[in-house]
């Protein structure tokens, strides 16, 4: 693992080390530039000693008096401080300054000799053996109308260079250090400026990963770390009210779904359970939490619950199902489902909603069987009572005219309990049909001409026109007798509600997996507030109207029950005054 540093630790040296650099760089420049500036002025101070003797001299060799020539080098080399050469031709030394020049040897093979007797100016740095130090020596020609005849060089020691060298070598040296320590003094201060409030912003979110968003940061004066500080204060105030708001919001999804009657699970993608609330665990007896993080098929033995929650698993659609549990007495479960999604719509996995309907379910059979057995023993009472009316009124001479208004009154109400009863035992039969379904492939057309025969006579009766439309032949899987009996149903009300004269239209189209059969009418509408209620059993827009058209309350409620067992639904759009459009909607 690689160890971290402080920030004070990576900024501290790093500024430290680009000044030392810098300061380095500097004096190494300034060292090299001043040392070259120094050799320049030498050579150029002694280049112009040796020109300015070169002119005394030239007379003294014409006059061929080399002894002259020779105190003349020693006197000038007294008053300027070089040594001072004179060479002619030949490379014999005429006149030194430092030594006798008659027990010197030939100069002539010396570089800057040789230079200046081609014409001119030589120079070298070399050491003397005759002053056993490096020397600097410039040679200039002396020259009589172009022709070279002697040459006058000027030597300086190096060791006085070498000095004014070393001594501004020890100026730049302190002051470089000076500056270097200055440099890392407000190295150490801008460093510390910067780290320290990062270190208090680390201690910050130390804090803020803790669950303490009452501490608040200092706020420098620079502008980046400052804007940085606010952010985070904001960023935490702002964690503090969500984190609150959610609290929030789990206690009170909590404490809704610890109250709820129904149990609810939510199952991730691999079938384990993520949530469980009481009613979920006392449905299937198990203890509060103990399930949650477990597989569904470890937590619950039972194989339809566990396969409903394997195909809820694996649909986007909602599905519901009855399914039974054994637990000391039967038990049925309504279970429905539905995707459990995240952010994005992302699915998480299926969240599962089911409640104990043993009670209801037994109820409804109950209510079944009662009105079947009551419907069933009705009818032989009501045609015993049908048949003594009807045998009655054959008689009209016999009876007063008071006496036939009341037998056509109880005529027309056993007709209307008779059809009453009829409706009732038909859906009765509907509703315990489940599972003994003939559903098969089927073209709609047969069912439409045998709805529309079934009722020709009463659209005549009533001067209603049926007209159809739509496509011809169109497939779907149903029971035909079942269907029928719904078409035969709306297109009932169609006629009664509809106007003399006007138009019934039926239509059928194939909408992608699905076929569409609609009965449009031209009648008196119904108002929205009764379309939620409008398939419940007895219910009536108008009871009067409905009374007198010879409706029982039941057409409906009938349609609708054909339709869920044909897995398929019914559709209503209506506008009061224009009429109401009727969809059936049948799985192909």
């Amino acid at each position: 693992m690689i160890q971290r540093k402080r920030l004070f630790w990576q900024l501290f040296p790093s500024y430290v080390g680009i000044i030392v650099l810098a300061l380095v760089a500097v004096s190494l420049l300034a060292l090299s530039s001043m040392k070259s500036f120094y050799h320049q002025q030498t050579l150029q101070d002694l280049e112009s000693l040796a020109k300015v003797m070169g002119l005394r001299v030239g007379s003294l060799m014409e006059e061929g008096s080399p002894p002259d020539i020779d105190a003349y080098c020693k006197a000038s080399s007294f008053s300027s401080g070089s040594r001072v050469t004179v060479i002619d031709r030949e490379g014999w030394v005429l006149g030194d300054s430092t030594r006798d020049s008659a027990s010197m040897e030939n100069h002539g093979a010396r570089p800057e000799v040789v230079k200046a007797l081609e014409g001119v100016t030589g120079s070298s740095i070399r050491f003397s053996a005759t002053l056993s130090t490096n020397m600097m020596y410039v040679a200039t020609p002396i020259e009589q109308d172009n022709v070279v005849y002697g040459v006058v060089r000027t030597a300086l020691p190096m060791t006085a260079l070498e000095g004014e060298v070393r001594s501004v070598q020890r100026r730049i040296a302190f002051w470089g250090l000076m500056t270097a320590l200055a440099a890392g003094f407000i190295s150490l201060v801008v460093s510390r400026k910067i780290s320290l409030p990062i270190s208090d912003m680390q201690r910050s979110a130390r804090l803020f990963a803790e669950g303490d968003f009452s501490h608040k940061l200092y706020v420098p004066d620079s502008l980046e770390i400052g804007g940085l500080a606010e952010s985070m204060n904001l960023m935490a105030h702002q964690l503090d009210e969500r984190i609150n708001t959610t609290t929030r919001q789990r206690n009170e999804m909590e404490a809704v779904l610890s109250s709820m009657a129904e149990g609810v699970m939510a199952v991730d993608a691999d079938f384990s359970i993520i949530s469980m609330n009481a009613a979920a665990h006392g449905i299937f007896g198990l203890v509060p939490g103990e399930a949650v993080g477990f597989g569904v098929s470890e937590a619950i033995r039972n194989i339809a619950f566990i396969r409903f929650v394997e195909k809820a698993a694996g649909t986007e659609e909602a599905m519901d199902q009855d399914i039974k549990l054994w637990d000391n007495r039967e038990t049925l479960l309504h279970s429905r489902s539905t995707p459990l999604k995240g952010v994005g719509e992302v699915r998480l996995g299926t969240l599962i909603v089911f409640n104990d309907v043993t009670r209801m379910r037994r109820l409804e059979s109950m209510r079944r069987d009662f009105a079947a057995n009551a419907s069933h023993e009705m009818r032989t009472p009501l045609t015993c009572i049908k048949g003594a009316v009807e045998t009655i009124l054959l008689e009209k001479e016999k009876i007063s005219d008071s006496h036939e208004r009341f037998y056509t009154i109880i005529e027309k109400n056993v007709d209307r309990m008779s059809h009453l009863i009829e409706d009732l035992l038909e859906l009765s039969r509907i509703e315990q049909q489940q599972g003994s379904l003939s559903l098969t492939p089927s073209q709609v057309d047969g069912v439409l001409e045998t709805s529309l025969l079934l009722l020709a006579g009463s659209a005549e009766a009533r001067e209603v026109a049926i007209e159809v439309t739509g496509d011809k032949g169109v497939l779907a899987t149903f029971d035909s007798m079942l269907l029928e009996r719904a078409v035969v149903n709306l297109l009932d009300n169609a006629i009664k509600y509809s106007p003399a004269r006007s138009t019934v239209t039926v239509s059928v189209a194939k909408v992608k997996e699905r076929v569409e059969i609609r009965v449009s009418d031209q009648g008196c509408g119904i108002p929205a507030e009764h379309i939620p209620r409008l398939f419940e059993r007895f219910y009536r827009v108008d009871g009067a109207r409905s009374r007198k058209l010879g409706g029982t309350g039941l057409g409906l409620a009938i349609v609708k029950h054909v339709m869920q067992l044909l897995g398929g639904e019914v559709r209503v759009e209506s506008t009061p005054e224009k009429g109401s459009t009727f969809t059936l909607v049948v799985p192909t």
